[in-house]
């Protein structure tokens, strides 16, 4: 149910950025950029609650994802 819940509501910047190890920083700069990891706003103005779909997450990685060696 919790899986679910996550899918249904997304990941926070801090759950996304321990899951890919990047800073909430670089998040907020993608989304100040409109580039990166798609979000979702759930409050209109300044203050809203950001979150980032699982299905959106699971999409961009694959799209962007590059071959290590």
């Amino acid at each position: 149910v919790f899986v679910y819940m996550r899918e249904l509501s997304g990941l926070t910047p801090k759950q996304l950025s321990e899951m890919l190890n990047i800073s909430i920083s670089k998040l907020a700069w993608d989304r100040m950029q409109n580039a990166g990891i798609p979000f979702v706003k759930l409050k209109e103005g300044h203050r809203g609650s950001v979150r980032y779909p699982m299905t959106k997450v699971n999409e961009y990685l694959n799209k962007n994802m590059k071959a290590v060696a």
